[in-house]
């Protein structure tokens, strides 16, 4: 299929294009779509004190619309607490519980003692 054959096809995007997902849309998708209509992030929200080399938009309700309203500019350390909490993502409670991984974010002893345990299990 070339583009000279179809030309109705040329430069539709947003609802016109033949691809478009509207709210089936993946979670990358909707984060390009953020950053193509608003820019990239440029400050924290929670904290403009916060400097950091990067920002991030974070989703606020939790569904993903396709509205600025639903988004916030964050610094990446925020957007973890926030997303994240006090907890990991298998729900251990980080209170005693954490590690610094060498990259520097937080980690959890518990699952990490799981994973070593899995892995050792595997290799005998």
């Amino acid at each position: 299929m070339s583009r000279v054959g179809r030309p109705e096809l040329i430069g539709k995007f947003g609802p016109l294009a033949r691809r478009w997902k509207d709210s089936d849309a993946s979670y990358e998708a909707k984060h390009m779509w953020i950053s193509k209509h608003y820019g990239m992030a440029d400050h924290c929200e929670i904290n403009p004190s916060h400097q950091a080399k990067r920002y991030e938009w974070s989703n606020i309700s939790g569904t993903y619309q396709r509205e600025r309203s639903d988004y916030r500019p964050l610094c990446p350390s925020c957007h973890r607490k926030l997303d994240h909490g006090d907890a990991c993502r298998n729900g251990h409670m980080y209170m005693g519980n954490v590690y610094i991984t060498k990259q520097g974010w937080r980690a959890c002893k518990t699952c990490r003692r799981a994973s070593q345990e899995k892995h050792r299990a595997k290799t005998n």
